[in-house]
């Protein structure tokens, strides 16, 4: 095997790894990536990773791994600034980046 190709592969898996992180589904990562879904699902299982289960709400997984004082706390925070959670999200993504 060609040191390029696999250099590119190890990217490719890089790659696979860190959108499946963000919680995208396989479909899309393939169309990302350029490939089949079933490529997707058969890099992950090679590299051991956990595909996320994205048939599931994500914010479902999200509460349950709350107390019930966190999950009050979410939802307080949510009415006192008058947001939806994807907002508040995005929002406390770009603070975090402007406080590195």
């Amino acid at each position: 095997m060609s040191t390029d190709y696999q250099k590119e592969l190890h990217e490719r898996d890089f790659n696979i790894i860190r959108l499946n992180n963000v919680g995208l589904s396989l479909f899309t990562i393939s169309q990302i990536i350029g490939c089949h879904p079933s490529t997707i699902t058969h890099r992950l299982k090679k590299l051991g990773v956990q595909a996320m289960d994205t048939r599931k709400a994500f914010m479902e997984d999200v509460i349950a791994e709350l107390t019930e004082e966190e999950q009050q706390w979410l939802v307080e925070i949510l009415e006192e600034r008058q947001l939806n959670i994807k907002e508040l999200i995005v929002n406390l993504i770009q603070e975090a980046k402007h406080v590195e």
